[in-house]
């Protein structure tokens, strides 16, 4: 399913609506309604193969294509609607504006378009093909929150992706949790510029009250031109009901919405949530400053923030009790010839670390004496950027430290959440003989053990090279 533009805006309940054709080019993945304009006969668009529909909506439709010429999948939306509030030459401008706008813009948390044209006098727009994409508007609501650690990294990679979209002059205008796509690694993928303004091109619409009110800036709702800050308060109002499962502001029309927006502070997120860290309250509200000197300058302040308090929050999610601690362990193969007594040795020289998918436990070249045990999660082991294996629960990486002072040999990145417990080395320095001895005879195991493995994967390789036709 392509998730590029898939999701019909879905309003907070009494959200009070303006006409200002937000909604352009904001598709349904409800396949059953309409009909396509291509025949089944007819699976050209231009250039491109059509492979299938993936969404409808009421502006128009997203179709899975091939380009040929790059040998790529692509994502095609096609403007189909004939009459609209405003009329269709207003309408096809905005949905056009999407292609100018974001056609110049290459970063990998904007989803890219990469070609734009007219097909029987309807234009479409060739975008970034990403399987799997789904919004973020079901993981506002109060019963479907996401792992506050995981609310911080997805809100520092919008940080990330509007500090380069401002940096080219690009305003969004609409940030809202449905137009900020997660990938299937939950990655992010900022989506529909259709209402987008380049600095370089600002007219008499750059006054228009355009947006979401929900997530209005309070220079939004006063109607006055905005800039790259307003698009950082309504990140910040996403990061507010992430972490809540409330909006700050809700009005039963417009005017009162605004007036709220304009005049009032919302209520502390720690009043709504008492285990959110201080620091990170604070983040909530410098990014929801009213006053510009006040809110973040830019995207990029704003995500260095985020990261410094992501590494606290991931050390707090690992805290276990000393209890908690032994149960763990004591269930991991690697510690089945431990006694209890040596055990807890081991825990009393280890700590506990988190990782998040795509940090790196261990990096090739580096000399960086310690060892991992993995808890939980799955890790890769990558050799020139290509993998070689995985490991999980109980596997052990960076061992090969202790036998010798060599550099590492590859890089060690995690595929998910991961839980590990590092045990710096020498463990002769701490260690007791029988200790060293356990953990000789878990090396030799592990090594032992993952040799298999990789045997067992190089039989297969070698089978199915064989099979493929010279």
């Amino acid at each position: 399913m392509v998730g590029s533009t898939v999701g019909m805006a879905t309003q907070t309940a009494c959200e009070p609506t303006i006409p200002d054709l937000r909604s352009l080019g904001k598709l349904s993945p409800d396949l059953g309604r309409g009909e396509s304009i291509l025949s089944e006969s007819h699976k050209k668009l231009g250039k491109y193969t059509i492979l299938g529909v993936a969404g409808r909506g009421g502006m128009g439709t997203v179709y899975m294509g091939h380009d040929p010429v790059i040998d790529r999948k692509v994502a095609v939306k096609v403007y189909t609607t004939s009459e609209v509030e405003f009329g269709s030459e207003v309408a096809q401008k905005m949905f056009l504006n999407e292609a100018q706008v974001v056609g110049a813009l290459d970063h990998p948390n904007i989803l890219r378009i990469y070609d734009a044209g007219n097909y029987k006098g309807r234009p479409y727009i060739a975008m970034e093909y990403v399987e799997g994409l789904r919004t973020l508007g079901p993981y506002c609501k109060p019963d479907a929150l996401l792992p506050m650690e995981s609310v911080i990294r997805i809100v520092q990679k919008c940080a990330q992706g509007l500090d380069y979209a401002h940096r080219n002059d690009v305003t969004h205008r609409d940030i809202k949790p449905d137009n900020i796509m997660l990938t299937v690694d939950d990655d992010v993928k900022i989506v529909d510029f259709g209402v987008a303004e380049r600095k370089s091109t600002r007219s008499e619409d750059s006054f228009m009250t355009v947006g979401t009110p929900t997530y209005m800036s309070p220079e939004q709702a006063k109607g006055e031109a905005i800039a790259g800050q307003s698009d950082i308060y309504s990140l910040g109002v996403i990061l507010y009901q992430l972490l809540t499962g409330n909006v700050p502001f809700k009005a039963p029309g417009l005017a009162a919405l605004s007036i709220l927006i304009t005049t009032k502070d919302p209520k502390p997120v720690r009043e709504l949530r008492a285990d959110i860290p201080i620091e990170l309250e604070a983040i909530v509200t410098r990014a929801m400053a009213k006053d510009l000197d006040e809110r973040y300058k830019t995207g990029e302040q704003m995500s260095a923030d985020l990261a410094a308090i992501h590494q606290q929050v991931a050390r707090a999610g690992v805290a276990l009790s000393p209890e908690q601690q032994f149960d763990a362990a004591s269930d991991l193969n690697f510690f089945q010839e431990f006694t209890e007594a040596e055990l807890k040795k081991v825990l009393d020289t280890a700590t506990w670390e988190h990782f998040s998918a795509g940090d790196s436990l261990v990096k090739e070249g580096t000399k960086e004496e310690v060892i991992y045990v993995l808890v939980s999660g799955e890790v890769a082991v990558e050799l020139d950027d290509c993998m070689v294996c995985s490991l999980t629960q109980g596997d052990c990486v960076g061992e090969l430290a202790y036998f010798s002072d060599e550099s590492h040999t590859a890089t060690v990145v995690a595929r998910n959440n991961v839980s590990a417990m590092k045990i710096q080395i020498p463990i002769s320095k701490w260690g007791s003989i029988p200790v060293q001895m356990r953990f000789n005879s878990a090396f030799q195991k592990t090594l032992v053990q993952r040799l298999a493995r990789t045997t067992r994967e190089l039989g297969k390789f070698i089978k199915e090279a064989a099979r493929q036709p010279a």
